[in-house]
């Protein structure tokens, strides 16, 4: 992790943060609309239900603990986000795991700083699975793809 890796030890921190990183979109609404609206995933079923989600959300952008929308003002596509302390995120991931979601999307701002502390202090305590096998789904034999018969180095 760099030193200038941003590390926010509670939660209080973790907030101040996502509100300064809205600060310059929640002065103009439009600007994050006209983000929203000119990207091709617009329409799609899964942004509607971030804007219902938004339309939920305490007057901090949080629609349930940890799960903040308030990115989804200002990008296009799915914007909501865990927000917390490593701990915290870790626990929550855990509990949609328990619930059965097995794929995540994770990504986070600014991106490089946040993809370094996820790998520090989040990945290494995550329990990894394999898709084919928690659905049951392993083929006979490896597909024919240039990734499965490619000369490997």
């Amino acid at each position: 992790m760099s030193d200038t890796t941003p590390y926010f030890p509670t939660i209080e921190a973790v907030k101040a943060a996502a509100k300064k990183l809205m600060s310059k979109v929640d002065g103009n609404i439009d600007h994050g609309k006209k983000i929203r609206e000119r990207a091709l995933d617009a329409k799609s079923l899964g942004v509607s239900r971030q804007s219902e989600m938004r339309d939920l959300s305490d007057d901090d952008g949080f629609v349930e603990p940890l799960l903040w929308t308030g990115i989804g003002r200002a990008r296009s596509g799915c914007g909501a986000a865990l927000v917390g302390t490593p701990e915290q995120i870790l626990e929550k991931i855990q509990r949609y795991m328990d619930l059965g979601i097995r794929s995540f999307i994770f990504s986070g701002y600014p991106h490089l700083e946040e993809c370094e502390l996820f790998a520090k202090m989040v990945l290494p305590h995550l329990k990894t699975v394999s898709l084919p096998e928690e659905q049951g789904r392993i083929p006979n034999s490896a597909p024919i793809t240039p990734l499965a018969n490619g000369v490997r180095k």
